[in-house]
């Protein structure tokens, strides 16, 4: 995928005060182009004064909201139409963030929050400066099967060298999120157990465990997860 999922649909967070994740994060540079995912009418844009910071709201055909939050910069307007992989604006770091990425939520016509981690490659796929063709194939006509061997079959511009390179960067970043998960686990089990600990009269519990809960938000914010 060509922008790292940092942050998954329904995640418990301290950044997020616990609360959990409407949406899914994408890791990716400040001011990377954003491209709308379905086709529908721009019916809200945010102006940077809420915890999503700038941002806009597509509803698409079937009465599904896209949300798209922490833009740095929004180029569409309220009413207006888009097509698949039409240019919506910036990504940022704008409102509730610590760093940039792109924060992606679907919202249902019954107005309940709905996972939208299966829109992941593709969302991944259209943003940026350089779009497949094959993905906007494959969206326009067969939405269900895009992945590396559907962008070879609707005409992707890729080699296969290119391919097995970004094979081998989903592969270690796989890695590198199991040893975040590893170390989040690790910290926060550990942090329990030291409270406990605390409550039981070891006087240094509290202390062992504020250290811990602290590095469990540096973890967080090295790997990018927002």
């Amino acid at each position: 995928m060509k922008f790292r999922l940092s942050s998954e649909y329904g995640e418990l967070s301290p950044v997020r005060d616990f609360r959990p994740h409407n949406g899914i994060d994408l890791a990716m540079p400040d001011n990377t182009t954003l491209r709308a995912i379905g086709e529908g009418v721009v019916d809200k844009v945010f102006d940077g004064t809420g915890l999503i910071g700038e941002g806009l709201s597509i509803k698409l055909e079937d009465g599904t909201r896209a949300i798209y939050g922490h833009m740095n910069e929004v180029n569409v307007k309220v009413g207006q139409h888009v097509n698949i992989g039409d240019e919506l604006g910036l990504s940022g770091s704008t409102g509730h963030s610590t760093g940039g990425h792109l924060h992606f939520g679907l919202k249902g016509s019954n107005g309940d929050w709905i996972d939208p981690t299966p829109l992941a490659e593709k969302l991944a796929g259209i943003s940026g400066e350089y779009v497949d063709p094959g993905i906007i194939t494959a969206l326009l006509n067969n939405p269900s099967t895009q992945g590396p061997l559907a962008r070879l079959l609707w005409g992707s511009t890729e080699g296969i060298r290119e391919w097995t390179a970004d094979a081998a960067t989903e592969i270690a970043l796989g890695l590198l999120d199991v040893l975040k998960d590893l170390l989040l686990g690790t910290t926060l089990i550990g942090s329990g157990i030291l409270i406990l600990l605390k409550v039981a009269g070891w006087r240094d519990g509290g202390r062992w465990a504020g250290i811990l809960l602290v590095a469990n938000i540096l973890i967080k914010f090295l790997f990018g997860v927002y």
